[in-house]
């Protein structure tokens, strides 16, 4: 569990992170992670983020791991697609009786694309194509089966940005599995 003191400090971190990219609509996305409480919820029941300010912990963990090897890249979508590919999870918190985080499933097939709808729709973001893409796919997509759907896959996995954004999401995961 993190202490208030470590959450404040992702949080100041993030949204700096968030306002470096200088992305019009960039504040519409800070003002929905603090409604949705994304700074301060775990990320899973039973997953390898599960303590109080997980998920921001985790999506920064993200940013860190894919930023080494992101030379090359715009930063700016570097920044978006690391910190932003789980932002559908802040949503689906619950609340328990006494108003503490309750668990909630949210390892559901396509978060990736219900992030990128609500970045884009309630939000009012604008992605780039390689930013949508890596998003959408972080967790590889293959589920997925329409001709749309396996097109856009195959050129996800054509982007070098695809490829440091799920990699890291993966590693960072790996990191937080072993403690």
């Amino acid at each position: 569990m993190l202490s208030n003191e470590q959450i404040k400090s992702n949080q100041k971190e993030i949204i700096s992170l968030l306002r470096s990219t200088q992305r019009e609509g960039i504040e519409n996305v800070i003002k929905y992670l603090f409604k949705s409480n994304f700074f301060i919820i775990d990320s899973s029941r039973d997953r390898h983020h599960n303590w109080h300010g997980g998920l921001a912990q985790h999506c920064l963990g993200v940013y860190k791991i894919a930023q080494k090897h992101s030379e090359g890249l715009p930063q700016d979508s570097v920044i978006i697609a690391a910190i932003l590919h789980d932002i559908c999870k802040a949503g689906m918190l619950v609340f328990n009786p006494k108003g503490k985080p309750g668990s909630r499933k949210v390892h559901i097939p396509g978060h990736g694309n219900r992030s990128v709808k609500l970045l884009e729709k309630v939000c009012q973001f604008k992605l780039t194509d390689d930013e949508r893409r890596a998003i959408r796919w972080h967790m590889r997509g293959l589920h997925h089966t329409s001709d749309y759907a396996q097109h856009d896959l195959y050129l996800a996995h054509q982007s070098r940005l695809w490829q440091i954004i799920h990699d890291a999401d993966h590693k960072d995961a790996a990191i937080w599995g072993k403690r």
